[in-house]
Formats: structure tokens, C-alpha cells, sequence
């Protein structure tokens, strides 16, 4: 079975700082540049239409204002480098932002939107980028939205199935055939809670810094062995 939607889990910046005694805001900034070199891999495997990223949980959000100012300081380069370049043109992907982005500040967010609107007539390929995000929050603003359209009489309770509620989340993508963690952890950690069901996994002992187009080819290649019954 093809390979449409893959996902990352990029673990493992803050203790690759450490093993290699960098600052965080130099390992952040070579984490950030793996994931532009994933996407340019990617265009080698035309079947997969979705990345997702696992940038930023809602839990990440509580750590230290430092460490937060240094990530929002990245952000905010790569949105203005993705703006000022048209990247989503050069590459053919729209790039969607999953998650509450309303904790982050105001001017990227801002950006965050112009980059959603601007990109998304070149959805050859969609990169989404899950940042503030946590799968059971996803899943419980759903069904907020959902009650409201319910009490609105907008749409009958009973037309309401698993497809159908997908459309409140975040944002409507195909699930995660293959979900890949970096970092010698094994677990989703919130990630795609709704859509993870029936992923494959893959955990790596290496940090995300040190992922490969190595990496990336041997596990196209270990999912593509892999027999999917989907509990049938």
C-alpha cells in the first residue's frame, strides 16, 4: 500500500545541544533546517501529498521564557523567509498551522495567517505545522465547534460519523500512514491523537538534527514491507 501521508515527531534538539555543546538557539536553528531538507527530500516521492510536523506541543509552551523567546525568534525568520522567498511557490506546497495559535504572539500569527492564504493555490503538496498543539485539545475545540452547529440546528446530530467530525478539526488532512519520532523516545506524546489510529511507527535512537535522507529512504522502504490490515 502507497505512502500518501507521512508525519514527523522531530525530537531530541535540547539534548543534541548538550551532546555537542551548542547553544539551544544553534541547535534549534540546525533542527529547523533538517525539517526544510525532509521537505526537499520528499519531492523524490511524489505518492506522498501530506507532511506533518510536530513543531511545538501546548506543553512545550511552559518552559522557560528564554528558551521560548529563542523559538519564537526562529519562527518568526522562518515565516519572514518563507514570505520573502514565495518558498511555497518554488516547492508547490501550501503550508497550514495546526494548533491554538492564539498563544503565540500576535505578529507571528499574523504571519502564520499571510502564509496560510498566500500558499494555498499550490497544494501540490500540503506541510502541516503543528505548533501549540496537542491532540486532546485538538479533538475537545472539535466538539465545541461541533455543539455549536448542533444547537444552531446548522446540522443534525445523527448525520455526525468519524468523517464528519474530522472536518471540525484543526484542519481536514488524509491520516498519517507513518509517523516517524526521533530522539530514543517512544511514545506519540499527543501527537494526531484522531488521526494516529491506525499509523505506523517508527522510533529512531538518533536526535532530530542527526535525522538523514538515509533515514528518510530506509523508512519509506521498511512501511512499504509492512502488511496494513486495519484491523480487518
Amino acid at each position: 500500500m502507497s505512502l500518501h501521508s507521512i508525519a514527523f515527531i522531530p525530537d531530541g534538539n535540547r539534548r543534541f545541544a548538550a551532546t555537542q555543546k551548542l547553544s539551544l538557539a544553534d541547535a534549534y536553528q540546525i533542527g529547523t533546517q533538517r525539517s526544510w531538507d525532509v521537505m526537499q527530500w520528499l519531492g523524490e516521492y511524489p505518492h506522498i501529498k501530506v507532511a506533518t510536523f510536530y513543531t511545538l506541543s501546548l506543553e512545550n509552551i511552559t518552559r522557560s521564557a528564554v528558551e521560548m523567546n529563542v523559538l519564537f525568534d526562529i519562527f518568526e525568520r522562518e515565516a519572514d523567509k518563507i514570505l520573502s522567498d514565495e518558498l511555497y511557490k518554488t516547492h508547490e506546497f501550501a503550508i497550514n498551522f495546526l494548533g491554538r495559535l492564539e498563544k503565540f504572539p500576535i505578529r507571528l500569527r499574523e504571519k502564520m495567517g499571510k502564509i496560510e492564504t498566500q500558499s494555498k493555490d499550490y497544494a501540490k503538496r500540503v506541510i502541516n505545522v503543528a505548533i501549540g498543539y496537542n491532540g486532546r485539545t485538538e479533538i475537545v475545540d472539535a466538539a465545541k465547534k461541533l455543539v455549536k452547529d448542533v444547537m444552531a440546528s446548522n446540522i443534525p446530530l445523527d448525520s455526525i460519523n468519524e468523517e464528519s467530525f474530522k472536518k471540525y478539526l484543526y484542519s481536514n488532512f488524509q491520516d498519517p500512514d507513518l509517523i516517524i519520532r526521533t530522539g530514543y523516545t517512544q511514545r506519540l506524546s499527543g501527537f494526531l491523537t484522531y488521526q494516529s489510529v491506525y499509523s505506523e511507527l517508527l522510533f529512531l535512537n538518533k536526535y532530530w538534527p542527526e535525522f538523514s535522507k538515509e533515514d528518510l529512504n530506509t523508512a519509506i522502504t521498511t512501511f512499504d514491507s509492512r502488511d496494513r490490515r486495519f484491523g480487518k
